[in-house]
């Protein structure tokens, strides 16, 4: 299985960006993963939130292939701890996934399209 993470706007903390260059490495030990920012949307101040969503939601939708399970990082999803996080995990590699895809998305979170789209939603914390 393939883990893929989406995630909208890139990082200008350094501390941030070698933190996620470590964990990268670390996973790239057990399993193939691969991390991909994409573009801030430009003239956001011209653009209403339902507007934004929705091009970050085409960008994030141009992304997936149909074989790909989309899971989205979302405030009002379910928590796990790391042990069920895990198990979740290898549910998923055992149903013969071939691609895991986990989205962080932009300020307001995600269109419609996506949310119609996504298998399921996770929270990271309360």
């Amino acid at each position: 299985m393939n883990i893929k993470l989406l995630a909208i706007g890139k990082t200008d903390n350094k501390n941030l960006q070698s933190l996620i260059e470590d964990y990268q490495k670390r996973l790239s030990f057990y399993i193939k993963f691969d991390l991909e920012i994409l573009q801030d949307i430009k003239n956001v101040k011209n653009l209403s939130e339902s507007q934004q969503k929705e091009k970050e939601g085409e960008l994030i939708l141009a992304k997936i292939t149909p074989t790909d399970q989309l899971i989205l990082l979302d405030e009002n999803g379910k928590s796990f701890s790391s042990v069920a996080f895990s198990e979740e995990l290898q549910k998923k590699m055992n149903a013969g996934i071939k691609t895991l895809v986990f989205v962080i998305g932009g300020p307001y979170g995600f269109s419609e399209a996506v949310y119609a789209k996504a298998q399921g939603k996770i929270s990271l914390s309360p």
